[in-house]
């Protein structure tokens, strides 16, 4: 059983070099593989394609893509959160994913530090995400481990019919 120290000399051994950078609708193929893969929610490369032509141009919305040698690796999706019962704007991460192989790397920590810039230059005064039910524990470690705390709450909701393709598995088919 290794020590916490060679555990975290294991681990920055294994850091890469990463790129954050902002999403474009180019990068939609490998988005919607990412969410097939690790979020097990079934859409296609059309339809990320689509949203992201219209998210990327719309300010409240800011998508960030990691990248290693070029290659698309995880990206972080975060919009404005504002609500008469809080006291300052907020940023709220919609969806986030990072590739099995480079998980625990460096990946999911330069994302959310990325988004966490772009919310305090913004003037938001946090961040808050909405896990669902079935978030592993790997994963509720990393938030902790990035500060973020857990507060209990139940979530409703009820999806409606849209006329242009309606909603399938809680997404917009657009």
């Amino acid at each position: 059983r290794s020590s916490c120290a060679e555990r975290m000399r294991q681990r920055s051994e294994r850091r890469v070099k990463v790129t954050i950078r902002a999403a474009h609708p180019e990068d939609g193929k490998a988005i919607s593989r990412l969410i097939r893969e690790e979020l097990d929610v079934p859409v296609s490369a059309a339809d990320i394609t689509h949203a992201l032509a219209n998210l990327c141009v719309n300010p409240r919305h800011r998508i960030f893509a990691a990248s290693i040698d070029g290659v698309l690796v995880g990206f972080l999706h975060l919009c404005d959160y504002d609500s008469l019962l809080l006291h300052v704007p907020m940023k709220l991460v919609l969806s986030m994913a990072v590739g099995g192989s480079y998980r625990r790397v460096g990946i999911g920590t330069a994302l959310l530090k990325r988004a966490e810039r772009h919310a305090a230059e913004s003037g938001a005064g946090g961040i808050r995400l909405d896990a669902p039910a079935q978030f592993d524990d790997g994963a509720k470690a990393f938030f902790a481990h990035c500060g973020y705390t857990a507060e209990p709450q139940t979530r409703y909701e009820k999806l409606f019919e849209d006329t242009k393709g309606g909603y399938e598995n809680g997404l917009l088919i657009l």
